[in-house]
């Protein structure tokens, strides 16, 4: 392990989330401007830029986990209360966001809140069969010896 990482969570969802301040020409997600705090309306479209923005941040935020847990090669995703059925079970993916979000996303809707921790990556998914959530903790793949 060579560090822990503050303690940063944020929210990626499959609908566009994106808003405008008319006061200051800013694009945020919140309903109050995070510069000059004013209300911020919803836009009528999506161009992406929201979601783009949050794949930055995802991008980041995931090396910097990585490196905490020692830069492993492939990550285990262990999930719990999964779709309609309540399953468990786990996954294996590549150390990496793209390959992670792979994992934990579907064709539909859902929104999924990371909580990045000391050298932990908790990850909570809404959907349709999970109204109350699914659980994932991510954690570095061990593969074990062979004797």
């Amino acid at each position: 392990m060579n560090a822990t990482l503050e303690r940063s969570e944020f929210e990626l969802d499959s609908s566009c989330q994106c808003r405008h301040c008319e006061a200051c020409s800013m694009g945020t997600e919140s309903d109050t401007c995070d510069e000059c705090q004013q209300p911020t309306q919803q836009l009528d479209y999506c161009d992406g830029a929201c979601y783009d923005y949050k794949l930055d941040w995802l991008e980041e935020s995931v090396d910097s986990f990585v490196e905490a847990i020692g830069n492993p090669y492939e990550l285990r995703i262990e999930g719990r209360r999964m779709g309609w059925t309540g399953a468990s079970g786990y996954a294996i993916c590549k150390a990496n966001s793209k390959d992670l979000l792979a994992k934990l996303t579907f064709n539909g809707d859902w929104r999924l809140r990371f909580v990045f921790e000391g050298n932990t990556l908790a990850i909570t998914r809404w959907s349709h069969d999970e109204p109350t959530g699914a659980s994932f903790e991510v954690v570095a793949e061990v593969e074990e010896e062979q004797e």
